[in-house]
């Protein structure tokens, strides 16, 4: 074969070659999620072609991309993508008016991921409260102000998810998940682990239309903060419990006032970081039960005190929230409640880095969703910046790894 034979032969070959490389280089810089959604009751007649499938990629608070796709009619689907480290990949399916969803690291996108939808109800009977706490963190005398913080986790077991209806008026928006308010209540703040829905001012306090599925790994969680303004030196914050409660905790520091519940065993006063800390209990609060609670001898202000208002500011803004979270994880790592309570071990920083880009993802749902202030997104978000900044400079002076 001569040298003018062979070589286009050859010039051909090393295109073949260089197509090649850079086909194989496209390939490693991608990166595909799969996974599958199915029926939590294994329903026959479920179409997961319904169903709509979302992702979004963040990157710490920043959303880079976001994606829908119908899973095929056995359930599966994908999404293709370029691969990127240090990234949170947050899929959501939307089945019958309830998001169900899953978050992944970038080092743990070989896994499939499994989605669980259910079929939905409109009853808010499938609710229960497995606890409900009355926390009252503290009060400023010169403003006759209260802070109260109420933690209450729900449970649902009937096996379908409660998707409020909107669109009917009446007795149908009873089917809510509510919280009763003492009247005056202000500046009310709700957060919960789960996704959607917005807050409804009701009648003695707020309803929320956020979907609650089945109960399955935990009870969900729901946290309000409120303040309330008193005359005198007494508060009532007496309630009824509409979902009943299977405990029921009401707390007071001693130094802010005295508690009164005629129905709840008083279980005495704990040090907690130096103050002394009452609890009272009860058990088995029945479903439309009105609970009595009330607080005594709350402070009032003298004349210095009114001299010196303005100081109350940085008090009611930053030490009574501090306090109100302190408060809380003392009381439960105290084992004041008689029913002996687990405080799992301190979680390593890659699984709280993980739960921290969980919760940007979450965020910033909630914000696309429209059931979250830009105000309070904006706080959020900063607070997920700061303790991942937080987590960074840990594990720089521990050694760990990210």
């Amino acid at each position: 074969m001569s040298a003018r034979s062979w070589l286009p032969a050859t010039i051909a070959c090393l295109a073949m070659m260089t197509l090649s490389s850079m086909a194989l280089a496209q390939d490693a810089a991608e990166v595909t999620i799969t996974g599958l959604i199915v029926h939590g009751a294994d329903d026959p007649a479920f179409d997961p072609t319904k169903v709509i499938v979302s992702l979004n990629v963040l990157e710490g608070v920043t959303s880079f991309e976001q994606i829908s796709t119908q899973p095929d009619v056995d359930g599966g689907f994908a999404f293709t993508f370029p691969k990127a480290p240090d990234r949170t990949y947050f899929v959501s399916a939307e089945y019958q008016g309830a998001r169900y969803s899953d978050a992944r690291s970038s080092a743990g996108l070989a896994d499939p991921m499994l989605l669980t939808v259910y079929d939905a109800t409109s009853s808010s009977d499938v609710l229960e409260f497995e606890s409900y706490s009355v926390i009252v963190t503290g009060a400023l005398k010169q403003e006759r102000l209260v802070e109260v913080f109420e933690l209450a986790t729900v449970r649902n077991d009937s096996g379908m998810t409660l998707v409020p209806n909107q669109e009917v008026d009446g007795p149908a928006m009873l089917n809510l998940l509510r919280f009763a308010l003492p009247p005056g209540a202000y500046n009310l703040a709700v957060d919960s682990n789960l996704v959607g829905g917005q807050i409804l001012e009701v009648d003695r306090g707020v309803a929320l239309t956020t979907p609650i599925p089945p109960t399955l790994d935990g009870p969900h969680e729901f946290r309000l903060v409120y303040r309330l303004n008193y005359e005198g030196d007494s508060l009532d914050l007496s309630r009824t419990m509409r979902f009943g409660a299977r405990s029921f905790n009401f707390v007071v520091p001693d130094d802010t006032a005295r508690p009164l519940a005629p129905a709840l065993s008083d279980l005495g006063a704990a040090d907690v970081r130096g103050r002394l800390t009452r609890l009272m209990e009860a058990s088995d609060i029945g479903r439309g039960e009105f609970v009595e609670l009330s607080v005594r001898g709350l402070p009032t202000p003298t004349f210095l005190d009114r001299v010196t208002n303005a100081s109350g500011t940085w008090y009611v803004r930053v030490l009574l929230p501090s306090l109100m979270a302190v408060l809380l994880l003392s009381l439960i790592a105290s084992g004041l409640r008689r029913r002996g309570l687990v405080v799992a071990a301190g979680a390593d920083g890659p699984t709280r880095r993980a739960d921290l880009l969980r919760q940007a993802a979450l965020l910033e749902t909630r914000r696309r969703t429209g059931t979250i202030s830009d105000r309070r997104h904006e706080i959020e978000r900063e607070a997920v910046k700061q303790a991942l900044i937080d987590l960074d400079l840990e594990a720089q002076g521990t050694g760990e790894a990210r």
